[in-house]
């Protein structure tokens, strides 16, 4: 958000407050608290509950709530209301095929009691009311390709205001060993739906299926914008990052793939994620490659081939660099 990213910029660049945690599982509650001045947020709350720690009651008040399970086996009562589920197998067990991604949304001003076994996390904002509660099902949202070469990745969106929620965007990204995500650079800190721009805040909760040794999986988690704020961040397995705002590019290391949660908040309705001038023209090359990719995917593609392919998408010169070398990097030369 904007309001949020001008608090906290310095500060983070500076080190005064650090936008990452590190959980180890040992307490259950809430970890980001906006109401906190060391966390970098003022609207979204972050939390985590271990069940076997519960069972947890809680009123929402003006509030609204999204639970998502990590590994666990659950049953959320709201009301006359109750959801029970299962992730047991965890986030990986189906992917990349599939996700098994699941959400229940819990509405403002109501009260929610949740017990079972395993980690769940929950992410909270204002609400406008409205609303009723609702689970969405395994299965019941695909997983969506995103990007493409070096920056692809998969995700699932969750839960949008536009059809559960009144803030709250709540979804899940599987990135495959060495891949970007958050790419090409895009924000959100501005109310600005004319220019497909909206004003949020944002967690991301990281996870990594391999993580044996005393070192662990790791990817990196990068804070930046163009007034000062330049930030590089180690991320491990179970790594909460409060992003106030400004870009925030993430990539998974080449020993384990990952997934993130993640949730937004800020100013009630939709979602827009502002793409950065200067590295839009990936996208040019997004569609490039999917041209390439129409054709056997083992083609040796000449010089004639590559140009004609470069003129029809109107590429930079910095987009056919960066095609040539992703079809330099796939051995279609």
């Amino acid at each position: 958000m904007e309001k949020t990213l001008q608090e906290y910029a310095a500060k983070i660049q500076k080190g005064e407050v650090d936008p990452i945690v590190y959980y180890n599982r040992s307490k259950s509650g809430v970890i980001f608290n906006p109401q906190d001045e060391k966390i970098p947020l003022n609207v979204l709350s972050f939390g985590i509950y271990q069940l076997e720690d519960g069972p947890f009651s809680h009123k929402t008040q003006g509030r609204e709530y999204v639970i998502v399970p990590v590994t666990a086996e659950f049953r959320v009562e709201c009301g006359s209301i109750l959801f029970e589920g299962s992730r047991a197998g965890g986030p990986f067990e189906t992917l990349p095929d599939q996700s098994n991604s699941m959400a229940v949304y819990i509405p403002g001003d109501s009260t929610f009691k949740i017990s079972g076994k395993g980690e769940v996390v929950f992410f909270s904002a204002p609400s406008s009311g409205g609303r009723k509660p609702y689970f969405v099902r395994p299965g019941q949202v695909s997983l969506e390709s995103r990007g493409r070469a070096f920056w692809r990745r998969d995700i699932v969106t969750l839960i949008t205001p536009d059809k559960i929620s009144t803030n709250l965007v709540v979804g899940e990204t599987y990135s495959p060993p060495g891949l970007w995500s958050g790419t090409p650079l895009h924000i959100h800190d501005k109310d600005a739906p004319q220019a497909g721009q909206s004003d949020h805040e944002e967690v991301y909760y990281h996870l990594f299926r391999y993580n044996k040794g005393d070192w662990g999986s790791y990817g990196v988690q990068l804070m930046f914008n163009n007034t000062g704020l330049n930030k590089a961040f180690v991320i491990k397995d179970r790594t909460a990052v409060a992003i106030p705002g400004a870009a925030h590019p993430v990539v998974a290391g080449p020993v384990s793939d990952m997934l993130y949660i993640w949730g937004l908040g800020g100013k009630e309705g939709s979602l827009g994620m502002w793409d950065i001038p200067e590295f839009k023209f990936l996208k040019d090359v997004e569609k490039a490659l999917d041209q390439i990719e129409k054709g056997k995917p083992d083609m040796v593609i000449s010089e004639k081939i590559f140009k004609g392919i470069c003129d029809e998408f109107n590429l930079s010169e910095q987009g056919i660099r960066v095609l040539s070398l992703v079809i330099k990097e796939r051995g279609w030369v």
